[in-house]
Formats: structure tokens, C-alpha cells, sequence
């Protein structure tokens, strides 16, 4: 797949997931009040833990710094799979719509009145094409016919 034709289909699909995750949206915002309780009881517990901080420090902070590093590491790395997977999940859902979308009932009558639409027009197009030929005939035989006989 090309690459244009796989941002489309993202897009398509970031539309459509966007759609669905508006629709848990109220959900998701009458729990905020019980979250909010819940980062509370935590963020009172923080002296506590600050307090057993002092305890062997070096070793801590030692580890600490270790894990963090390991951490940044796999941080790096996961951000590039996640957007990859993320983009390839928005482009098939993308294209599993657009393909929805064109077999569709509604999608294959529009697309039956428009070639006929465009058929009309081009019939159209040429029988006005051949009047004005015509036309232009007409007056440069009459203005032929006006200057034969003025003259």
C-alpha cells in the first residue's frame, strides 16, 4: 500500500475512532470525581514514603538512576512502535470503512446517477457544440447574402 493511500485510510480511521471515542465520552466523565479522590489518598501518602528516602540514599539514588536510565531506553523505543502500530491499526480501520462505505447500497446508486448525469452532460455539451457551429453558418451565410446584394 502507498504510502499517501495509507494516510488517507489513517485519517479515515482516526475520524471514525475519534467518533466512537466521543460517545464514551460522558462516561468516562461522571468517574472523574472517584479518580480525583483516589490521586488524593495518594498524594497524601507522599511524606511518608519522602521520610524512608533518607535511609540508605546513596544506594537508593545508585538504583534510582540505573532504573531510570533503563527506563529512558525502553521509552524511546516504545513511543516509535506504538505511533507504527497506531498508524498502521488507523489505516486498516480506514480502509475497512472506505471499503464499507463503497459497496454500500446508497454509494453504488450515487455513482449510477452520476455517470448518467455525466453522460447527459456531455450529450449536452455536444448538441450546443454543434448549434453554435450551425449559428455561426447561419450569419456568415446571411452576412454574405447582405453584402451580395448591397453591393
Amino acid at each position: 500500500m502507498s504510502t499517501a493511500r495509507k494516510a488517507l485510510y489513517a485519517a479515515v480511521g482516526a475520524g471514525d475512532l475519534a467518533l466512537e471515542q466521543a460517545k464514551g465520552l460522558p462516561k468516562r466523565v461522571t468517574s472523574l470525581p472517584t479518580q480525583i479522590k483516589d490521586s488524593a489518598a495518594d498524594l497524601r501518602s507522599l511524606p511518608s514514603k519522602a521520610g524512608s528516602l533518607r535511609k540508605d540514599g546513596r544506594q537508593r539514588v545508585t538504583k534510582v538512576y540505573k532504573t531510570a536510565t533503563t527506563r529512558v531506553e525502553k521509552t524511546i523505543a516504545k513511543p516509535r512502535k506504538r505511533a507504527t502500530k497506531a498508524l498502521n491499526d488507523l489505516s486498516k480501520r480506514g480502509e475497512k470503512l472506505v471499503k464499507r462505505i463503497s459497496k454500500s447500497a446508497p454509494t453504488k446508486r450515487a455513482l449510477e446517477q452520476t455517470k448518467a448525469a455525466r453522460s447527459r452532460v456531455k450529450a449536452a455539451a455536444t448538441s450546443v457544440r454543434k448549434a453554435a457551429k450551425a449559428d455561426a453558418k447561419a450569419v456568415t451565410s446571411a452576412a454574405e447574402t447582405v453584402v451580395e446584394q448591397a453591393g
